[in-house]
């Protein structure tokens, strides 16, 4: 079931990040968030209010990064909370979160009534050390606005078509990222095939720039319909931002005319 317009617009802003000043990051993000007045939906970047910083550190460095990020976790859920309820959208983004002692990196799907959903990356990048600084989620999140069905996933998920499955009747599957530049074409090809295997739109947003680390990012923040055909891209390496409407309508004539999901397997997820 999708909203009475059968559409649904959706931004995507691919921008640098401001290494470690979360109040930085949080201005120019409200200012990117003014230019999608009009959208539903608005994507923001894996760890968009500090990058992964604390990420290939000593120990002690790393624990410093991580307290100073998640003790502006209020300020950063606070703000996105009012972009949301601004320009009436649903706000999208991930930041460190400290909770019972514990970090995580945590998506915020902020909507413009006040309420929040929440979903902890369950795939801590082992290549950057992030298993080593984050405890990994244990459950999916797929919520309702206007209509849409939407899951919510972090960069290293999209590697893990498993838990990435389309069991719960999802329309649109979303992936905020810092994905590096290196590994843009795996980026590129793990999006169509999320979008095909699951007969969704898939919405990928990444950032641009280079970190404290020296790895550079590309963006290639993109939009794919579930025949895996990027239905609005951005150049590689600038910033910018994605305004494009979701046609859901041709969805469903799709997924009617080609049934693959009545022949998903079923399964559970188990430790």
């Amino acid at each position: 079931m999708v909203n009475d317009s059968k559409q649904m617009k959706i931004a995507l802003v691919q921008s640098a990040l401001i290494w470690g000043d979360v109040a930085a990051n949080l201005k120019n993000f409200d200012e990117q968030c003014k230019a999608c007045q009009g959208c539903d939906v608005i994507l923001l970047p894996e760890m968009f209010a500090s990058g992964c910083m604390m990420v290939k550190k000593a120990p002690e460095m790393a624990m410093a990064e991580k307290e100073k990020v998640a003790a502006c976790y209020p300020a950063v859920e606070k703000a996105m909370c009012s972009w949301a309820r601004r320009g009436d959208a649903l706000v999208v983004g991930s930041t460190a979160c400290r909770e019972n002692g514990k970090y995580y990196n945590r998506l915020i799907a902020a909507l413009p009534d006040g309420t929040c959903f929440y979903y902890d990356k369950r795939h801590c990048f082992r290549g950057g050390g992030e298993n080593e600084h984050f405890v990994a989620g244990d459950r999916q999140l797929v919520i309702p606005f206007r209509g849409v069905r939407m899951a919510f996933f972090i960069c290293y998920d999209l590697r893990f078509p498993v838990w990435c499955r389309n069991t719960q009747s999802y329309d649109v599957a979303v992936f905020v990222a810092n994905w590096p530049e290196s590994r843009r074409e795996i980026w590129k090809v793990l999006l169509k095939a999320r979008a095909i295997e699951n007969q969704a739109y898939v919405a990928g947003v990444n950032c641009v720039g280079m970190d404290n680390n020296g790895l550079s990012y590309a963006g290639d923040s993109t939009v794919v319909d579930a025949r895996g055909r990027e239905v609005a891209t951005l150049e590689p390496g600038q910033e910018g931002i994605i305004q494009t409407e979701l046609d859901f309508v041709a969805l469903e004539q799709f997924r009617e005319k080609f049934p693959v999901l009545s022949d998903r397997d079923r399964f559970s997820f188990t430790e």
